[in-house]
């Protein structure tokens, strides 16, 4: 399994190269009483079914504790997948982590992110 998770405040950030458990630790994460769990996905070259429903099931996990599961990095070919799979209208994707962190200070006030 290679993945590193850090807690910053109520955030947490992932980064998985590959990981047939990771959708268990995202539970956990999700669950775990953050904010925010960021997904760094620049090392991630491939993803299946099983990855996607990993990624949704944490979108859904985050968002019914009211937070969000944020996914940043996506390389062309995981980017397609998502898009592929209508996933890109329902999951938070950024192209840079900067980039998200800029929308959720600027959504502080707001209940939902844009």
């Amino acid at each position: 399994m290679r993945y590193t998770v850090d807690h910053i405040d109520s955030q947490t950030h992932l980064n998985s190269k590959y990981s047939p458990d990771l959708k268990g630790e995202l539970i956990v994460l999700c669950r775990s009483g953050i904010d925010v769990l960021f997904v760094d996905m620049s090392e991630v070259i491939y993803c299946d079914s099983s990855g996607l429903s990993a990624m949704l099931m944490a979108h859904r996990e985050m968002t019914a504790a009211g937070g969000y599961a944020i996914y940043y990095s996506l390389s062309p070919e995981v980017n397609s997948l998502i898009e592929l799979a209508r996933l890109d209208r329902v999951l938070y994707i950024y192209p840079t982590k900067e980039e998200a962190l800029a929308d959720l200070a600027g959504n502080d006030s707001e209940e939902e992110m844009e």
